[in-house]
């Protein structure tokens, strides 16, 4: 197959779903299939120490990929009105960059943002290429969770969207159940058009590996109860019930606590920790580095804001889960990622407005290593039965092959 995928993150960005698209692309690869990837510029959310517009070129081979970069407003997207049309913007300057990688079988699309459908159906308008939509988070409902989106007139154009995509698209991948279940209830998907896909992690590369290792060696906290929150620091996620836990836990001059990343709350989160000795903030990391990190922590944490109510899973669970650590998600208690820190027995889960809970359950897991490291050996097990990166290149290519064949089959012999 020839098949085109459209997502607004890929490598040198590290970003969950760049690593995730770029796994799949490469397990498509492996297994014989031509694979196109039209994505932005990289702008922001590069490893430390290496630059952002140098390090890529417009156009590239790499993995055995075909890589077409296209520029957006990267520089002006700090406020939520700029990212709105800077998203509007790659929709229409991806759908015209796809059209240099013409013949695709059929299409992927990533979203959020859920603009990068324009580009499916300018592509689709010429080229007649079905394309399969990858429904992370259902946008506009997670802005308007957020508060992000206010403007009626504006909710209205989204929603049209939403459906204008849920409607063209041949198939909808979620990795969430609830996902399924808001498409089925409030937006009226047929249940065929849906197929659940969960996130996944490299199981054969990320492992397990010494508590004491590089990152510890490197920052001078051998022998200390670390708590680290490596990945975004936008909107979405609230590290204030962090922050909090660490204030009330800073006389323990064992526990640090280390906040990896970058975002457009980054500077809040800093401020809001400035005083705070036990914390210590890291710019944004290379992969490698990264599970150095998640390796290196007694406790990897997951905060999401409490008013997201909209489905959701963060990649970065998985991976927690494949270096056997325990995970604390902050998170809203009725949400997916709550449920599945519940199924798998890989950790701790508390709501986001109790910062006491927080350095409750940090100080159990501080008192107690031996609950660490049987949830951490919990979230292997449970990964290894069901996040593993094979499974889900079966699973894609099955769900991509289905939507390819049903084409070939409408233009006939």
């Amino acid at each position: 197959m020839r098949i085109l995928m459209l997502t607004d993150r890929f490598p040198p960005e590290a970003r969950a779903n760049a690593h995730l698209f770029h796994e799949l692309a490469t397990g498509l690869v492996e297994r014989g299939h031509r694979i196109g990837v039209v994505t932005r510029m990289p702008g922001d959310y590069v490893p430390s120490g290496r630059p952002a517009q140098l390090a890529v070129q417009a156009r590239e081979r790499m993995d055995g990929i075909d890589v077409i970069r296209v520029r957006g407003l990267t520089a002006l997207r700090q406020s939520p009105l700029m990212r709105g049309l800077d998203q509007l913007a790659i929709g229409v300057t991806f759908g015209w960059a796809a059209r240099t990688w013409p013949g695709a079988d059929v299409v992927l699309v990533y979203s959020p943002p859920l603009p990068l459908v324009i580009a499916g159906l300018l592509y689709r308008r010429f080229t007649r290429a079905p394309y399969v939509l990858n429904l992370h988070d259902l946008y506009p409902q997670t802005v308007v969770d957020l508060g992000l989106l206010r403007n009626r007139a504006l909710i209205a154009v989204a929603r049209r969207l939403e459906r204008l995509a849920y409607r063209y698209a041949a198939t909808i991948v979620v990795p969430a159940p609830r996902s399924r279940d808001v498409l089925l209830s409030v937006n009226g998907v047929g249940a065929d058009k849906i197929r659940l896909i969960p996130n996944w992690a490299d199981l054969e590369r990320v492992v397990p590996g010494p508590r004491e290792n590089g990152f510890r060696r490197a920052h001078g906290v051998t022998g200390k109860f670390v708590v680290s929150y490596a990945g975004v620091m936008g909107f979405a996620q609230d590290l204030a019930p962090v922050v909090e836990a660490a204030r009330r836990l800073q006389d323990r001059t064992d526990i640090v606590f280390f906040l990896v990343g970058e975002g457009v709350y980054v500077d809040r989160w800093k401020r809001m920790a400035r005083d705070l000795p036990n914390v210590r903030f890291m710019p944004m990391q290379a992969k490698s580095q990264y599970f150095q990190i998640l390796q290196g922590s007694d406790v990897c944490l997951v905060p999401l804001a409490r008013a997201l109510d909209s489905p959701a899973i963060p990649g970065k669970i998985q991976s927690i889960m494949a270096v056997a650590r325990p995970v604390l998600a902050i998170v809203n208690p009725s949400g997916d990622a709550a449920d599945l820190i519940t199924r798998s027995r890989c950790g701790i889960s508390v709501s986001p407005e109790r910062p006491d809970e927080v350095a409750a359950r940090i100080l159990q897991l501080y008192n107690d290593r031996t609950v660490g490291e049987t949830l951490g050996a919990s979230g292997r097990a449970y990964a290894e039965q069901n996040f593993s990166r094979r499974q889900a290149v079966d699973d894609w290519e099955e769900v991509l092959a289905a939507v390819a064949g049903s084409r070939q089959e409408r233009r006939g012999p």
